[in-house]
């Protein structure tokens, strides 16, 4: 039994205000119309600098050891408290950890990242418990037995976002405690046994959850410029990342994994696993990995084209991808949005409602056992089925403005609109894609 239903699915084609024919279209053209104004009115890079207004007092105070130990304190608590329902509570349906995963950390890190910037670095739990035993064997954290290769980047992120995927999407009995118990359990082995190895860069590398909402804080407005907080143009704090190495294949696991919820969910692919005589698992394994793949290789290849007409010939082809990674983030956000929004609402408030009693022994620590789920979303499906659909939109527009910002820095202005072309067809196909199967029945 899967407690997270797919709540974003409560809008659907027939809710929109218009023939779902015209939507597609009106998408793709958006798109299209978006570029070409782009193209003409944008000539030269807008975004070399973060700018912004420098936040001296409010720096200070983040960076002010009192507020960083309670900060970590309180994430720290909100997740113990969490392991005590996970380890200690009863297998049902009504233990908040099953919510606690999928519908806040998960889904709630999006919201919290965009709001709060990079709060995940600092009040990461693993990076505390990591310091922690340290302190212990009076080491640094920031060392550790074996040096971890800076070509390595966030590679180890994408393999562990990849399996964060295949629980909640594949993995059968996935609301069970005995399931999330071994997965907890791995994830902390990995990430802390690996930091204690390779140090606390580790952390930053494969940390799925670090990872994650460090790539959707980019588009925050609150970012680090010489070690000053700033308040700034998203758009060019987006542009000022540096993506290491694999920020394409980590963006890529995170819109296939969420293409492929959608798709799983389709009428054609229900009709299709029930028919075969192969395990469920290997068909959501393979088309889990398929959604992936296709993501990642039509985005590298879009990239990778931008290589024949380069400012810098001797920079490979291989390196565009990376280069252009920060075009995928407003976009995975867009599809979060669209995605999950209903879900994190209906079962963020559950998870609230049943962490006042995590072992199911009729408390009331916090004083939400007694409220109930406020449902009346589900009373405004064209609402919600307009914003799922400018989330997707939104997100693919503010993608090629990221795209063409960027393209300008890498190639000259009598080149840009042949290497930009391939990348202008990858993020139509990935709208009407994201439309179609948001809204398929």
């Amino acid at each position: 039994m899967h407690l997270l239903v797919p709540l974003h699915g409560i809008g659907t084609r027939h809710d929109l205000p218009l023939p779902f024919s015209f939507v597609v279209v009106g998408a793709a053209l958006a798109l299209v119309i978006s570029f070409v104004v782009l193209f003409f009115a944008w000539r030269r890079p807008r975004y070399l600098e973060p700018g912004g207004t420098e936040l001296p007092r409010l720096t200070r105070i983040v960076d002010s050891a009192a507020f960083r130990l309670a900060a970590r304190l309180v994430v720290l608590a909100v997740y113990a408290w969490a392991a005590l329902a996970l380890f200690a509570g009863k297998d049902l349906l009504t233990n908040p950890v099953f919510g606690f995963v999928f519908a806040w950390m998960w889904v709630g890190l999006v919201p919290l990242s965009l709001l709060l910037g990079a709060f995940w670095r600092v009040t990461n739990p693993l990076r505390s418990i990591h310091r922690g035993l340290c302190a212990v064997a009076r080491t640094d954290p920031r060392v550790g037995l074996v040096e971890l290769p800076p070509g390595v980047g966030i590679w180890p992120a994408a393999v562990t976002l990849f399996a964060f995927g295949w629980l909640e999407l594949v993995q059968p009995n996935r609301t069970t405690l005995s399931v999330l118990q071994l997965w907890a359990v791995a994830w902390v082995v990995v990430v802390v046994v690996g930091a204690v190895v390779f140090g606390s860069r580790w952390i930053a590398a494969a940390d799925p959850f670090e990872t994650y909402a460090s790539v959707v804080a980019q588009l925050s407005p609150w970012h680090r410029v010489r070690g000053q907080l700033r308040l700034v143009n998203p758009l060019a704090g987006l542009n000022h990342w540096r993506p290491p190495p694999g920020s394409a294949a980590v963006v890529s696991v995170l819109l296939g994994s969420t293409a492929f919820d959608s798709f799983a969910n389709t009428t054609w692919w229900i009709q299709t696993v029930q028919s075969s005589d192969t395990s469920s698992v290997v068909w959501a394994t393979a088309g889990l990995l398929l959604m992936i793949l296709i993501v990642l290789a039509s985005f590298s290849l879009a990239a990778a084209w931008m290589a024949r007409y380069g400012r810098d010939r001797s920079l490979p082809a291989t390196e565009y991808p990376r280069r252009m990674a920060g075009s995928l983030v407003p976009i995975a956000v867009g599809y979060a949005v669209a995605h999950y929004t209903t879900l994190l609402v209906i079962e963020g408030q559950r998870t609230a409602i049943n962490l006042s009693d995590p072992l199911g022994r009729g408390w009331n620590v916090f004083g939400s056992a007694g409220m109930g789920v406020n449902s009346a979303i589900y009373d405004h499906v064209t609402a919600i089925a307009v914003v799922q659909l400018l989330a997707i939109v939104s997100g693919h527009i503010l993608g090629i403005v990221a795209a063409h910002e960027k393209s300008l820095a890498l190639l000259p202005t009598r080149s840009a609109l042949a290497g930009q072309w391939p990348m202008l067809l990858v993020m139509v196909c990935y709208t009407c894609a994201g439309v179609i199967l948001l809204f398929s029945p």
